[in-house]
């Protein structure tokens, strides 16, 4: 598969957020740290959407790198779209349910 532009629902600012500030509550660079490994996976994600496995229906999960998050996404035709970043530290059912809402 060849690269394309990456894009997140708004739901997934929140989502940063969360995650962004628990990494603040235990971390001096938290906010900073989990940023830089959230903007990683997502060049990966640019440049090969392929690369991470699908998870359930339609949806793929990339793990980010080095935390307790992971991005879930979808493939499009001419975009791949962010629909949730999630702690992986739930019930998958509780993943799968919060990504069906959002798509």
């Amino acid at each position: 598969m060849k690269s394309q532009r990456v894009e997140a629902l708004e739901e997934v600012v929140e989502d940063l957020r969360y995650a962004q500030d628990f990494y603040l509550s235990w971390r001096a660079d938290g906010a900073d740290y989990f940023k830089a490994r959230f903007d990683e996976t997502v060049a990966w994600l640019e440049w090969n959407p392929e690369l991470f496995p699908c998870m359930f229906r339609s949806f793929r999960r990339a793990i980010i790198r080095n935390t307790y998050f992971a991005i879930f996404y979808v493939i499009e035709p001419d975009v791949t779209t962010l629909v949730a970043v999630v702690d992986l530290r739930q019930r998958p059912s509780r993943i799968r349910k919060l990504a069906r809402t959002r798509r």
